[in-house]
């Protein structure tokens, strides 16, 4: 399979060495609006083709599938490009911004007869995969109610960079630039290990949807929190 990298951040490199340690899988392709990084990111991984559009890609064409690792808002038009040109794609998460887009593009995939997956790494997580199967044979009895948290410390220290003014960081808590901040970074995984860990459809689904301010007005610079 000749795979084409489409977006070339931080999450692209681990798709490039997960896609390229697999047999029979060729990275063919990278793709980033930004020239310098898409050279250095090609280079890297000796990806042979470079381009600095989807369209100039597609126009070139010679590839199987596509792992779309853009940011959360670029994830419906470009899937629905690939889709139209009849490519394969494994999406990271979440699908799209709101159900609507997503609906849209898992539509466009079944009328086109091909896949269009999200990424969800947490249900490899063999835990959850137990308690599926513990709920599955009837270990636990019937599952009512489920409540699931997401806790994680790394955005509040500086090792990787202050999330207050390094623009890699503030986009990912934008409501405006991501994907409605936090509940769409990461609510996504609560909904979906919550979900797959139970083993159920969900029929009612409640959640916090605002904590704290975190600056004056909720906004830094460009960027609404």
């Amino acid at each position: 399979m000749r795979l084409l990298i489409l977006g070339t951040g931080w999450m692209a490199q681990e798709h490039a060495r997960r896609f390229g340690a697999i047999e029979g899988v060729e990275l063919a392709a990278a793709v980033d609006v930004d020239e310098k990084r898409v050279g250095e990111f090609a280079d890297g991984f000796k990806i042979p083709k470079r381009f600095t559009s989807l369209e100039a890609a597609l126009d070139w064409g010679d590839f199987d599938a596509v792992a779309n690792v853009t940011p959360d808002r670029i994830h419906h038009p470009t899937t629905m490009a690939l889709v139209a040109a009849g490519k394969p794609v494994l999406c990271e998460k979440p699908l799209a911004e709101n159900f609507g887009k997503a609906n849209e593009m898992a539509d466009a995939a079944e009328a086109a007869g091909i896949v269009n997956m999200v990424n969800l790494t947490y249900r490899n997580v063999a835990a959850l995969q137990k308690a599926r199967r513990m709920v599955q044979a009837g270990e636990i009895g019937t599952v009512r109610h489920v409540e699931a948290s997401y806790l994680q410390s790394w955005l509040v220290s500086k090792f990787w960079g202050d999330w207050r003014t390094d623009p890699k960081w503030l986009w990912r808590l934008s409501r405006g630039h991501g994907s409605n901040g936090v509940l769409g970074d990461v609510g996504i995984h609560i909904l979906d290990f919550a979900s797959y860990g139970a083993a159920l459809d969900i029929d009612h689904v409640f959640c916090r949807l605002r904590a704290f301010d975190k600056a004056p007005g909720n906004r830094i610079g460009e960027y609404q929190l």
